[in-house]
């Protein structure tokens, strides 16, 4: 018997056929599309949790390390908040890795207990009893466990920093497989990878300033015309005005006209004609390691702009160039709010970087009253740990918009390292605390 298919239905099975092949293939697309979406998202969400526990756990150890030094139960009440708030993300970020194993079980313990550790120290310290030598050694003891793993976990970011790294984690998470993943090696060997960890803040103390207030400076200055904007800047330069072009105006508190010249910018305030910024992108293809020339090359240059005396903080060498930190002198009164940048390209000694926002916001003619307390009383608030170099009288901004008078207390810890501590003047309050970290590049504070 033969089965005879005529030709409408014929074209209908082929039809069905390809509409079928069609739909299958679109859905397999589909899908495809849909997981690798999902693996992007997984890489990235993974890729965040990894450089915020990071991150964090660098600054457990800091802080931890902070807690030894601080002679008033103010002072420790705040770094101990300050460690809640951190361990408490470094867990949330532990708690996104795709990690099935014990280290993360021994991570969460360490977390907790410098929560649970520090807040017991605190309560103690505020009912009037001093940090036991038991309680340093423990805090010691924490302060390291916590630089091994923050060097480990920096080892295993900068692994995982390639997408791809992470395939066989988000695999296993898919699929619920637990694998002995790189990660959980780096986290279980934390002990035995102990290195150098750069990743510190490149800025001295009270650098970076919250621009709320409105500037003194600016206030009592007068407009001035884009023309002459542009005449200051190109004095500013050395260079005539003809090689200077419009590349727009800056608006806000430090409202400006910014001028381009060959590999650079430079911005001149609307208000007073202060140079607020300047930047010459030059490549700088022999760097040297010869940073005293390049400080003294700022010096001379922030020298001759006749605006002030001021006293060299800090400095850091990044891509071909050291930046070098110049705080506001009143008299003998080290101003800090009154910060200017200047960098200097490291083959020549040319100043290729120039950020004054922190001077014009923040200068004024300061009533700086005669201390309450004496240096030798503020003296009595550091902790007997600290060992005391040098004293001088600072400005320092609060973190809002008011200002403190402080003694700055440059000292020497028991490992050696060097220890910034702010009195107050008037009420005898730490105000802060930074640890300097010397290293090939520059001094680093934290």
């Amino acid at each position: 018997m033969k089965l005879y298919i005529n030709k409408r239905c014929m074209v209908r099975i082929i039809s069905f056929a390809l509409a079928f092949v069609t739909i299958f293939t679109g859905s397999l697309i589909y899908n495809a599309n849909r997981m690798s979406l999902l693996k992007r998202q997984l890489t990235h969400k993974y890729q965040a949790a990894m450089e915020n526990l990071s991150s964090e756990m660098e600054n457990i150890s800091i802080t931890l390390g902070k807690t030894l030094y601080t002679g008033t139960p103010a002072t420790l009440t705040h770094l101990t908040n300050e460690l809640i708030l951190q361990a408490g993300t470094a867990a949330a970020a532990l708690a996104e890795l795709p990690i099935k194993h014990q280290s993360l079980n021994t991570v969460s313990k360490f977390l907790n207990q410098v929560s649970d550790y520090s807040l017991s120290i605190t309560r103690n310290v505020v009912k009037g009893e001093n940090i036991s030598e038991t309680d340093r050694g423990n805090l010691i003891k924490l302060s390291k466990i916590a630089q091994s793993l923050s060097n480990g976990l920096d080892e295993a970011k900068s692994l995982y920093n390639n997408a791809e790294n992470w395939n066989e984690s988000i695999e296993s998470a898919l699929n619920d497989i637990e694998l002995e993943s790189d990660l959980n090696l780096h986290l279980s060997n934390t002990a035995e990878t102990l290195s150098d960890y750069p990743t510190l803040i490149y800025d001295g103390p009270f650098s970076d300033h919250i621009l709320k207030k409105e500037s003194e400076l600016l206030a009592s200055a007068k407009e001035i015309t884009e023309s002459k904007a542009k005449e200051i800047a190109a004095k500013h330069l050395g260079i005539k005005t003809e090689k200077l072009f419009n590349s727009g105006q800056e608006n806000g508190k430090l409202a400006s006209f910014v001028f381009g010249f060959e590999n650079g910018t430079i911005a001149v305030t609307k208000k007073g004609g202060f140079v607020s910024f300047l930047r010459n992108e030059r490549v700088t293809p022999n760097p040297s390691d010869d940073y005293k020339s390049a400080v003294e090359a700022a010096k001379s240059y922030i020298k001759g702009l006749g605006i002030g005396n001021f006293e060299t903080s800090y400095y850091f060498a990044d891509e071909g160039m050291c930046v070098v930190n110049f705080a506001y002198l009143q008299g003998d009164t080290i101003c800090y709010p009154d910060l200017i940048k200047v960098g200097v390209a490291l083959d020549n000694f040319e100043i290729v970087f120039y950020e004054a926002s922190g001077y014009i916001m923040n200068h004024k003619a300061r009533t700086l009253k005669v201390p309450v307390h004496t240096a030798k009383d503020a003296a009595e608030v550091i902790s007997p740990h600290l060992k005391i170099k040098s004293t001088h009288l600072a400005v320092i901004p609060s973190g809002g918009q008011n200002e403190l008078y402080c003694y700055e207390f440059l000292c020497t810890g028991e490992q050696k390292e060097e220890i910034l501590v702010y009195v107050n003047t008037e009420t005898l309050a730490e105000e802060q605390i930074f640890i300097l970290l010397k290293t090939d590049g520059g001094v680093l504070t934290k």
